[in-house]
């Protein structure tokens, strides 16, 4: 396998979810000139959705230059 391609692979699709972790947190508050929480959780959680989403991004580039790789 090429750990190159899989990094790359993965690196690349963490920029991407963390930028649709971002919209998501903006598109999920009521109001969009003033930023309201339900409680202090929700607060530290909309911090924290770039980071979920480049996880998540990573983890799914990653799997799938894997398969790929395995596939040739």
């Amino acid at each position: 396998m090429n750990i190159k391609l899989i990094l790359c692979s993965g690196i690349v699709t963490a920029l991407a979810g963390s930028v649709i972790g971002l919209a998501g947190a903006e598109i999920g508050q009521r109001d969009f000139n003033q930023l309201q929480f339900e409680s202090e959780f929700y607060s530290k959680l909309y911090s924290q959705y770039a980071w979920i989403g480049a996880g998540i991004g990573f983890a799914i580039g990653v799997g799938e230059a894997c398969l790929l790789g395995l596939k040739e």
